[in-house]
């Protein structure tokens, strides 16, 4: 009979082995498993809660006290406010933006540098330390910083040390120093640095108020530097001003000045077409003159009144034409005739520039007079109409054009004296409260402690996890499963009393925990009897020596025995530590290796334990056998385990670890089902499935694993969830 082929189909075996798993390397931590760690080892997060409070007690107790004093500034962009108010646009006076791009302006350079010139801090101690740049003889060295409780000191004298370290290696090997900074310059930026480090600037609750902060072991001086960094901006602000302001007024002077040239150039052209084509008005206020005019508007009015209604060769028609060239006559005696008198001629070029001047001045109301009695000269309009075509289109070029310039010189003039007096009444921003020395220091005690606590807390948890990770051992039934694929049983570890054995406890203890769980395991592997002939073989297997192998082989056969019908046998297989042998019958004298060599004597080699009515085969040896594993996969083993089927219902095998001999591996073929035994907290995960894929064939013979030698106090810890009611059935 070849026993090679003794494997039943898969499908006859409800195996312990998930056929839907996948090995995975390394089985990855859940939320689940942190839960758990962390409610397992409780331990360290309360030790790490402790010494971050200690930590920080240590830090309030020695820290320096800390002042705080804040100074107020209020930004107005009256530029803003003014495009506002003429409708020009409708957007708020101050948007986020901006409001970040000052706050990083009150913390630049271009502000902290005057301060620390102005204050001199680059020569404070509290800023650049003792006037000391280098480790030095004279120097204090740095167990008289410690002893003086000078961290300042100690600090620097350490950092000086490596630095002259470093430039000694340097100096060694041949490389170059770095390049060296002048001295004054080093402790300007230095102090410039240390400020930084303790100035706050950020937006208080209003949007356009900013609140600078500094923050200094001596009160005075806080405020004295908030107060410097705020004046010191709004100094900035007014300069940056002052030269925006003259650079605007002398592009805008520049503007008028060409404007006003423009404007009396324009205004002499005007006046010379008049001169040339007659059309000079030297006095438009002349009563004469205005009466002839008022009656030539109204002559000239009816005229073409009659005209329209009574045609052009009406009799009184033509009476009125004549009547107007009368009154044009009289009208232009009477002008050459004042034109004639120098001192009444108020229309010249020098009348021309003064009256400019005058609208510079900002008296505008006699120009524009003038310009209303022009626009009123029904009789210059007459006279010009007489003229050509030519003509006509030049005086209303020139015309146009001083009009047009004249109100582009008055609106400019305008807008300038309104942007000087803006500039002059409003302020972009000014200080509105002022930095004064805090009465009491800035305490963050409470922030400091819980800050302690809370890194304590994450420190332990993160500690606890980092352990659990790096030790990767099973201490729960569902890792185990996820790991290997296999169904798991947990026994807990038995305390040995001195009225009873290990090796006999379910018989001792038969409503325990430890023996419910072995008849998880019976369940098992009577399931795989079903139609099947002869006696079934389990084999007991682990990775490594010492996992416990041999007290679940002898508990189990035990728990088997215990059914009426059941016979059992169980073999020590382990020729070289024969565990089996030495804790059940260690008196034996003869046993497997004599059954080998006739199987036929097997009913007379093996020993009856009275109690637990189990059969043993011994091993007995004088000496190692140098083949042991040969003897395992004989074929004279072949034929024992023929003999034992037919005798017994059950054969148990403690067989040696998978990872140390190769003993598995050749007596697996003669195997129905396998119970693999894990150490609880101790086999790594990595060597239980290197172990497993060592024997990839017996894999799906794997009845269960059994994680064996659990803490008690863990394991109802690990199964809280499931209550008390639980244990209810278990005595012992």
């Amino acid at each position: 009979m070849d026993l090679s082929n003794i494997r039943v189909p898969d499908n006859e075996y409800p195996s312990g082995f998930d056929a839907s798993y996948q090995a995975n390397n390394g089985s990855p931590v859940r939320v689940s498993d942190i839960f758990w760690i962390l409610r397992r080892s409780w331990l360290l997060p309360l030790i790490g809660c402790l010494v971050g409070l200690a930590a920080g007690i240590t830090y309030v107790v020695i820290a320096p006290e800390i002042y705080k004093s804040s100074a107020r500034i209020l930004l107005d962009r009256s530029v803003n406010r003014y495009l506002q108010t003429n409708k020009i646009i409708d957007e708020p006076t101050l948007d986020d933006m901006d409001l970040g791009g000052q706050i990083y302006v009150l913390s630049s350079d271009s502000i902290i540098v005057p301060v620390v010139r102005s204050l001199d801090l680059a020569h404070d101690p509290e800023f650049v330390g003792p006037p000391r740049s280098e480790i030095s003889p004279d120097s204090p060295s740095l167990s008289s910083c410690l002893v003086n409780a000078d961290i300042g000191c100690a600090a620097e004298s350490i950092g000086a040390s490596f630095r002259k370290l470093k430039e000694s290696i340097k100096q060694s090997l041949g490389l170059k120093s770095g390049t060296s900074i002048d001295l004054d310059t080093a402790l300007e930026r230095t102090a410039v640095e240390k400020l930084l480090t303790r100035l706050t600037v950020e937006r208080a609750d209003v949007p356009n108020v900013i609140n600078v902060t500094y923050a200094s072991p001596d009160p005075m001086k806080a405020a004295k530097i908030a107060n410097a960094i705020a004046d010191t901006y709004i100094a900035n602000i007014e300069r940056r001003k002052i030269n925006s302001g003259k650079m605007v007024s002398q592009l805008l002077e520049s503007r008028l000045t060409d404007l006003k040239q423009q404007s009396l150039k324009a205004d002499r052209e005007l006046q010379e077409f008049k001169k040339t084509n007659n059309l000079f008005n030297a006095v438009p206020d002349n009563q004469l003159i205005m009466r002839l005019r008022s009656q030539y508007v109204d002559v000239a009015t009816k005229a073409r009144e009659l005209e329209h209604t009574l045609g052009p060769a009406h009799l009184a028609v033509i009476k009125l034409r004549k009547q107007m060239d009368d009154l044009d006559n009289a009208i232009r005696n009477e002008e050459l005739r004042i034109a004639a008198a120098p001192e009444e001629n108020s229309v010249s070029d020098s009348a021309a520039v003064d009256a400019i001047d005058t609208e510079q001045a900002g008296d505008l109301s006699d120009l524009s007079v003038a310009e209303s009695t022009t626009n009123r000269n029904d009789e210059l309009s007459a006279r010009v109409s007489k003229l050509d075509g030519q003509l006509q289109i030049k005086y209303r070029e020139l015309e146009t054009t001083a009009r047009a310039l004249r109100a582009l010189y008055n609106s400019a003039l305008r807008k300038f004296n309104e942007m000087n007096q803006s500039r002059l009444e409003n302020e972009d921003a000014h200080i509105i409260t002022r930095a004064a020395p805090p009465l009491h220091k800035s305490s963050k005690s409470l922030l400091v402690l819980g800050a302690g606590i809370v890194f304590g807390l994450f420190a332990g948890m993160g500690t606890a996890v980092a352990r659990e990770w790096t030790a990767g051992v099973f201490r729960r039934p569902d890792q185990v499963k996820r790991a290997t694929g296999l169904y798991c049983v947990v026994l807990e570890t038995i305390r040995k009393q001195k009225s009873a054995s290990i090796a006999d406890y379910v018989v001792e203890a038969p409503y325990s925990r430890f023996t419910e769980q072995f008849r998880h395991v019976r369940a098992l592997i009577k399931a795989t009897r079903r139609n099947k002939k002869g006696g079934l073989t389990i084999c007991v297997v682990s990775s490594v020596s010492q996992e416990g192998k041999t007290t679940v082989a002898n508990n189990l056969a035990d728990l088997m025995s215990m059914s009426a019908t059941s016979r059992l046998l169980i073999i020590d297989c382990d020729l070289r530590r024969r565990m089996v042998t030495r804790e059940l019958v260690p008196d034996a004298n003869e046993g497997l290796i004599e059954a080998l060599a006739d199987p036929s004597r097997l009913s007379s080699l093996v020993v009856r334990r009275e109690r637990s009515k189990v059969d043993v085969l011994p091993c007995v040896l004088s000496e190692p056998i140098v083949n042991a594993s040969e003897l395992l996969g004989s074929s004279q083993m072949e034929k024992l385990l023929e003999v034992a089927r037919e005798a017994y219902d059950f054969i148990v095998i403690e067989a040696p670890p998978i990872m140390s001999v190769v003993d598995v591996k050749i007596i697996e073929r003669f195997i129905d089902q396998f119970v693999f035994v894990i150490e609880w907290g101790e086999t790594k995960q990595r060597l239980v499935e290197e172990a497993l894929s060592e024997v990839e064939g017996i894999r799906d013979r794997i009845v269960c694993a059994i994680l064996n030698k659990a803490d008690p106090a863990t394991l109802r810890s690990i199964e809280a969830y499931k209550g008390r009611r639980v244990g209810a059935y278990y005595l012992g």
